[in-house]
């Protein structure tokens, strides 16, 4: 007998069950759900959806829960946003749940491609387990001039061009080859504006990739980022042959590039992250994958600005849709932190919503994956007419550009403040009937090209170079602005480390500082 249940235990064990239950939240939503180790794979206003095995069934039991199915298999499973309230979803396969306009189905088809004819938007359920992570704290912002100046170059002519060009692929639908072809263009697009790194990211058979481009901080090279992004295929009712998709998305893409345009010329001391996603919708199939594999390599993100629709205006004056999850993780600090570079550096109009409920657009893989990330749309639920259709184009469903530059510029605003710029000024004033002015190093913590600067240039300067003993180690007799290769007397590059530097011009001084880094 002993012998019998020893050869049996493996084939029960092999044998259990797997399912997919809906539990109902109260108040303290999630939490109680990770206090019982429940793995949560998704959430609805008033649902949680677990994957349970059979051995932990009972950690259901201080909770109301139903099971849905059992051992389902990841792929024909969505949660669906229903924008027609008289929509009936279920010649398209199993409704498991609804709650109001929330949607969980198993497809009939592997595929959503028919689904997606309809007024709905789309996430695949990986059944991974969401990720449980705290949110995090944002400086106060202050008016910073580089900011503004970066903000500044942001160009609407620019903007138009690429909305245009992504337009005039005619389709860019995730498995058609001119989604492959934009992909191309919008990484060409990455390295002319100099990013350190562009490479396209393959996630799902016959999908086109994603686009990324890595600009590297000089302080924090590897893994610590910041990300804006917007996804770049399309979807009409002429799909897969025609979507022009002007507003639904190139109009974020648009947005992404020219962050990476007007940040090109200036350094940070974290990384930024310029991402163009496929497969959005389908199901957020692109950021889905990219997150999934962030997370994998424990990369950490300090926060991701999604942009998707942001060109479309019927009202006015128009505001901004900032959507983010109220909790899991809680992104209002973000919200809040995005809300105040738009009114400390533009003039566009803002609209916070936070929302306990699943957000069917690419910041809801970073969500699940335990980052905080929030959502710029034009309207929520969109109101655009030409949604899904072929007159989503230029003058029709993006019908006003300096909308689209506003939010592009708030965007821009938010990540170079995030990544945080390099610029150091320090004056010091030694002769009182002198007005002061400011010597500016470009940037303050670099590798071997350093800029300075005062605010009346041209001048003769004597300018020298302390390491941190105070050992004087070069000396220049030079007008400004001048350009210091981080070299010694014998023109050998000095180490790492604190620098300073003193400039005397017209019977004053003035000194900064400056970090090298390798």
């Amino acid at each position: 007998m002993k012998k019998f249940l020893t050869l049996l235990l493996p084939l029960l064990v092999f044998a259990q069950n797997i399912y997919l239950v809906s539990v109902i939240l109260d108040a303290e939503r999630l939490e109680p759900l990770y206090a019982a180790e429940l793995d949560i794979v998704g959430e609805f206003e008033h649902y949680a959806f677990c994957i349970v095995e059979d051995k932990d069934i009972t950690k259901l039991s201080p909770f109301e829960f139903q099971i849905l199915d059992t051992n389902p298999v990841s792929g024909p499973y969505y949660f669906v946003k229903i924008l027609d309230p008289s929509l009936d979803l279920s010649r398209y396969g199993s409704v498991l749940l609804q709650d109001n306009d929330n949607v969980l189905i198993r497809l009939l088809s592997a595929s959503p491609a028919a689904l997606m004819t309809e007024p709905v938007m789309l996430k695949y359920v990986t059944f991974k387990p969401l990720v449980h992570a705290s949110g995090m704290t944002f400086n106060i912002i202050r008016s910073d001039p580089t900011i503004q100046e970066i903000v500044a170059l942001v160009n609407a002519d620019s903007i138009l061009a690429t909305v245009q060009r992504l337009q005039d692929f005619i389709t860019r639908y995730s498995t058609h080859d001119s989604c492959d072809a934009a992909a191309a263009y919008i990484a060409s697009r990455f390295n002319q504006y100099g990013c350190d790194s562009v490479f396209t990211q393959n996630h799902s058979s016959g999908h086109a990739p994603n686009a990324i481009g890595v600009k590297s901080g000089n302080v924090y090279p590897d893994s610590i980022y910041t990300v804006v992004c917007g996804h770049f295929d399309s979807y009409s009712n002429m799909a897969p042959n025609i979507a022009p998709g002007a507003d639904d998305n190139a109009s974020g893409t648009a947005s992404v590039i020219e962050a990476c345009r007007v940040m090109q010329n200036y350094e940070f001391e974290y990384s930024v992250r310029y991402i163009a996603f496929s497969g959005e919708e389908f199901g957020l199939f692109g950021s889905a994958y990219y997150a999934a594999y962030a997370r994998m390599a424990n990369d950490s993100i300090l926060g991701v600005i999604n942009a998707d629709m942001i060109a479309y205006v019927d009202a006015q004056p128009e505001s901004i849709e900032v959507i983010g999850s109220l909790a899991s993780p809680p992104c209002g600090p973000l919200c809040d932190f995005f809300i105040a570079c738009a009114d400390t550096y533009t003039n566009l109009l803002t609209h916070k919503r936070l929302t306990n409920n699943w957000i069917p657009s690419d910041n809801q893989s970073f969500n699940d994956n335990g980052y905080v990330a929030f959502l710029n749309i034009d309207d929520y639920y969109p109101t655009n007419p030409w949604y899904h259709t072929t007159g989503d184009t230029i003058g029709s469903g993006f019908n006003n550009l300096p909308f689209c530059t506003e939010v592009t510029k708030a965007q821009t605003a938010a990540l170079a403040t995030m990544a945080v710029p390099y610029n150091t000024v320090v004056t010091e004033l030694k002769n009182r009937n002198i007005c002061p002015r400011n010597l500016t190093i470009l940037p303050s913590i670099g590798k071997n090209r350093f800029h300075f600067l005062l605010d009346q240039n041209n001048e003769n300067a004597d300018l020298a170079i302390y390491n941190s003993t105070g050992v004087e180690i070069n000396r220049f007799r030079t007008k400004i602005p001048f350009i210091w290769d981080g070299t010694n007397h014998n023109k050998s590059e000095l180490p790492a480390g604190v620098y300073f530097v003193k400039v005397n011009v017209a019977g004053s001084s003035f000194a900064g500082k400056l970090i090298k880094v390798r």
